[in-house]
């Protein structure tokens, strides 16, 4: 018989168990009901700390990314060990992710997250260790190994040379160091990736689970976009760092425009370490569950029969391969991951080498004018999303489209750049001679560029063939009688150091002159370029939040971590650990000239600017193009996505029928938790 509707009345005896005992919901004894609720059973407070911990995560990525350079100044190693370093993180992340997040998604995440985070925050705090082993002796050998004052002049006598017994040992110092320090900082970033993989493979799904399906859009904006601030601090902090020297307490006597200079790159993160211990603290407080969710009272005890754990993990990950569109989401996630993080992986240095800009500027565009926009585009679309509730296939369609625009976009920043500096002469051999200096035994001076009389870049004013020096002010010396140099060259150089307008009688010779310093002219492109990057950036990050909903409500409710375990996995596997490898590859490629002295090559000095755009930007423009191959196969199977699937608010009311309710199972009885109300 068709039932009736129950009264409020009767709902209200329903709900509070008041029927003479012939309910099946009951309220639990005075034991099992719950206690009041601290401030930690809130998903934004939950939401605060977590956001924290992953803004500190960012930070530290990135900030590692900008002071690349002054590592690779410090302990002169090439991109492709920085490279390596930087896939170290992701290494530690393949080693634990699908592990981790299977025991983890089935346990209390809140404190696996905490713990997660202080294994982060050891691997950070190990990365400093090098600076308090070995940052005065190595900044002394820094030192030592500099010129001091005027660089090396042409020695037509060879009665010296450039490679003494003391800058013998500073070459074999630095070098043992180096290969104490180098794999060791593999190490601790190893460390950091195990820590980092908790705090996103957990965090998200447990914020998916305590809020509504509608409501998690929004979420998924908040939480991603608010990640990207991220990686944008930590360019910034990083800007901020390289301009204090690497010995805070001591005055080298030059600023950080001078080639000498190492920044304070050990700085930002102890900064960094220690807010991530104390959000790690507050993170163990958090309940296993936020939201409630109906409380099941076991009237008798019965035995729950559990796979093992071998064989459930091994089906767990059977679901999730046989998931045909969690797959191609898959390999789409690593093609859209590996060229954002190589282009960021060396943006700095390729704004260094390509506009001239200096580190710390370079790394303050880097945060503002790319990370800082990809947030903005990530909680728009969110916005959006939660706006418009667009079907599945309309999301992937998005997906898809903002690979195409940003493959495109990379494409025209190829033709984006500066002038390149003229160099005299340039080859990638240390022996770069020219005629008119050959006698000058040029074989072991190291790289000290000035610009020449005639607008050319000289490798030293050895390689120039000037006899003389005189000191200008406190970072710029005046080399004279240079035989290489047309001395009848107009050039700005007398203007801008006052030059005619004070008596220098080595200025009389026929020779020309040199000022230390590369020749360089303005360039204003480094606006165009920012604008242009700026937009695909945007249009690239707003497809970031439907990409995460699709993996999430393509899979169980209880398989959303490993979901994201498995993500995280492939990312790891394919992505981010060949990818600083693979670009720092490329940037090596375009290398004009190392680095060398006493016998051994250090860091690339000079880059050629034509093939550092193409081979770097080319090759993220290439990789993101697969990506768009890869979203048209998930826009053609996401049909059978749900992505508003119906929530669970508690077991339905019964409805009062005319024939006798059915008795309650003797089994169990199901009580409705209260509503949360603290979102």
């Amino acid at each position: 018989m068709k039932g009736v509707e129950a009264t409020p009345e009767e709902q209200e005896r329903l709900a509070t168990g008041n029927n003479n005992g012939s309910l099946v919901a009951k309220l639990p004894p005075r034991s099992q009901q719950a206690h009041p609720r601290s401030a930690f059973y809130s998903t934004r407070v939950f939401m605060l700390v977590f956001l924290s911990g992953w803004v500190l995560q960012g930070m530290f990525l990135t900030y590692f990314v900008s002071v690349t350079t002054t590592l690779e100044k410090l302990y002169k190693v090439e991109s492709k060990t920085t490279g390596t370093l930087l896939a170290a993180t992701e290494i530690g992340q393949i080693c634990t992710a699908l592990f981790l997040t299977y025991l983890a998604g089935r346990g209390h995440r809140p404190r696996w997250i905490a713990c997660m985070m202080m294994v982060l925050a050891v691997g950070v705090i190990g990365c400093v260790m090098p600076h308090l082993l070995y940052g005065t002796e190595l900044l002394n050998v820094h030192i030592d190994g500099q010129i001091a004052g005027a660089a090396p002049l042409c020695n037509v006598y060879n009665n010296f040379t450039l490679c003494n017994s003391d800058q013998i040992k500073v070459t074999e110092t630095r070098s043992s160091i180096t290969a104490v320090v180098i794999p060791w900082l593999f190490i601790c970033l190893l460390v950091v990736g195990v820590g980092q993989t908790g705090i996103a493979t957990l965090g998200i799904p447990y914020v998916d689970d305590n809020v509504g399906s509608r409501q998690s859009p929004l979420y998924m904006a908040i939480t991603i976009g608010i990640r990207v601030i991220g990686p944008a601090l930590g360019f910034m902090l990083g800007a901020f760092c390289t301009r204090v020297y690497v010995n805070p307490l001591v005055d080298p006597g030059f600023d950080s425009s001078d080639p000498k200079w190492v920044g304070a790159w050990w700085l930002g993160m102890v900064f960094i370490a220690g807010f991530i211990v104390m959000l790690s603290c507050l993170m163990f407080f958090f309940p296993r569950q936020i939201k409630p969710e109906p409380i099941q009272l076991q009237m008798k005890k019965t035995k729950e029969k559990r796979e093992p754990f071998v064989k459930d993990f091994f089906a767990a990950i059977k679901r999730q391969i046989t998931n045909d569109i969690l797959m191609w989401r898959t390999a789409s996630s690593v093609l859209h991951l590996m060229p954002i993080s190589g282009v960021y992986s060396f943006l700095p240095k390729y704004l260094e080498k390509q506009f001239r800009l200096p580190t710390h500027d370079a790394n303050l565009v880097s945060a503002l004018g790319g990370i800082l926009v990809m947030g903005l585009g990530i909680i728009t679309s969110g916005v959006v999303i939660l706006k418009l509730v667009p079907s599945a296939r309309q999301v992937a369609a998005w997906t898809a489209a903002t690979a195409a625009i940003y493959s495109a976009g990379m494409v025209a920043l190829m033709f984006v750049s500066c002038p390149e500096k003229s160099y005299r002469y340039l080859s990638a051999a240390s022996d770069s001679a020219l005629p008119c200096s050959m006698a000058c035994h040029c074989e072991n001076a190291s790289f000290s560029p000035v610009c020449g009389q005639d607008s050319y870049t000289y490798l030293s004013p050895c390689q120039a063939g000037c006899m003389g020096s005189m000191q200008l002010d406190n970072n710029t010396f005046l080399y004279y009688n240079c035989s290489c140099i047309n001395g009848s060259a107009t050039t700005d150089l007398g203007k801008l150091y006052d030059l005619h307008n004070r008596t220098f009688q080595e200025l009389a010779a026929p020779e020309g002159y040199a000022v230390s310093g590369e020749c360089g002219v303005p360039c204003s492109q480094i606006y165009v370029f920012i604008a242009i990057f700026a937009a695909i950036m945007f249009v690239h990050a707003s497809g970031e939040v439907g990409a995460v909903l699709l993996i999430i409500r393509c899979t169980d409710k209880h398989d959303k971590a490993m979901a994201m375990g498995v993500i995280q996995f492939a990312i790891g596997v394919f992505g981010n650990v060949p990818c600083p490898i693979v670009f720092g590859a490329a940037v090596d490629a375009a290398c004009r000239l190392r680095d060398y002295a006493c016998g051994e090559l250090g860091a690339c000095v000079f880059y050629d600017t034509h093939s550092f755009r193409y081979f770097y930007l080319g090759l993220s423009a290439a990789i993101m193009f697969l990506a768009f191959i890869m979203d048209l196969l998930v826009w053609s199977k996401a049909g059978r996505i749900d992505m508003n699937p119906s929530e669970a608010g508690g077991p339905p009311l019964p409805a009062l029928a005319a024939s006798p309710p059915a008795p309650p199972s003797p089994d169990h009885v199901l009580l409705a938790a209260p509503t949360d109300t603290q979102l």
